[in-house]
């Protein structure tokens, strides 16, 4: 009995794929080396095991209908994620102890990245692979896919309570007032209602109420017009070096550009959002004995260079 009933077999899938991404049988056939005649069969083969027609076909030309639309993007991860093993298998062979780290873009860039030195001094024998692990705003609690990607660790935010993975506190989150150095005056520094009013107020537009919440913590209203909208932390942040106004950040985030002179903390008054940064491991991953030296070490980070 087949392991996997209901996976096509991969030629199929490589047909539909290569015929998807170039628009015609011909050259998807080009491109996989065999007739087009083999393509289209294999792809009718495909539509007929799916029960359901993947393409319209007009002529020699081909648009995909909604099921094929629905069905891509996940063929092409998994596709990728085939080709990418096999090249680490034939360039690294099988001594290699590979870690597949997920994190938020910025906290990858700007906190894990200029610490992960160490870790590789500690343990020279896991290689750390970082992808981005997005928020996922499709569902409610937004919980993170790790499984999608085959990571065995990730560095997320939120309320730590997510099914189907243990999750490890790192660090609270406490936002600040950032600006370019020599943006805010020293009368705005301890006028938050002038502040406030003087300067062009930066956004995460994923937070759009952050600054009306630290208004109300800290007993300032917040009114006029919002300023530019930007979807990630890394944006914010390039933004406010750039001088384009003041910006709510997280200091876990900024920790290298207060440190080098490019942002200035603008006020004493902060924001401490609920959610923290956890360490998330998926439950099948959870005694990997690399899992295990990185969660480990992270902890151990965490606690000797807190970043409050």
């Amino acid at each position: 009995m087949a392991l996997r009933p209901t996976t096509p077999p991969l030629n199929a899938l490589r047909a539909f794929e290569a015929a998807a991404r170039l628009g015609s049988f011909a050259r998807a056939a080009d491109e996989l080396a065999v007739t087009p005649g083999a393509i289209s069969q294999q792809v009718a083969n495909l539509e007929a095991s799916l029960g359901m027609v993947l393409f319209d076909r007009n002529g020699p030309k081909l648009s995909l209908r909604e099921a094929g639309r629905a069905y891509l993007p996940s063929l092409r991860r998994a596709l990728d994620e085939i080709e990418a093993a096999t090249l680490d298998l034939v360039t690294h062979g099988v001594g290699e102890r590979r870690l597949v780290i997920g994190a938020l873009h910025t906290l990858a860039s700007s906190w894990l990245i200029p610490r992960l030195k160490r870790f590789q001094n500690e343990y020279s024998d896991i290689r750390p692979v970082i992808e981005t692990l997005a928020l996922n705003f499709a569902t409610p609690e937004r919980s993170p896919d790790l499984a999608t990607r085959q990571m065995d660790v990730g560095l997320y935010f939120g309320d730590g309570s997510w099914p189907g993975v243990r999750a490890d506190k790192l660090f609270d989150e406490i936002q600040v007032v950032v600006a370019k150095p020599g943006t805010v005056t020293v009368d705005q520094r301890t006028d938050l209602n002038a502040l406030i009013a003087s300067q062009t107020r930066l956004i995460h537009t994923t937070r759009p109420k952050a600054w009306h919440d630290w208004g109300q913590v800290n007993g300032v209203p917040i009114s006029g017009a919002p300023g530019p909208g930007f979807e990630h932390f890394f944006m914010l942040i390039e933004a406010a070096k750039a001088g384009m106004g003041i910006a709510l950040l997280p200091r876990v985030l900024i920790e290298g550009p207060l440190a080098e002179g490019s942002l200035e903390v603008a006020c004493d008054a902060t924001l401490q959002n609920p959610g923290a940064y956890y360490l998330i491991t998926p439950q099948n991953r959870i005694d990997a004995p690399e899992v295990t030296a990185f969660r480990d070490w992270l902890l151990r980070e965490v606690t000797d260079n807190h970043p409050a």
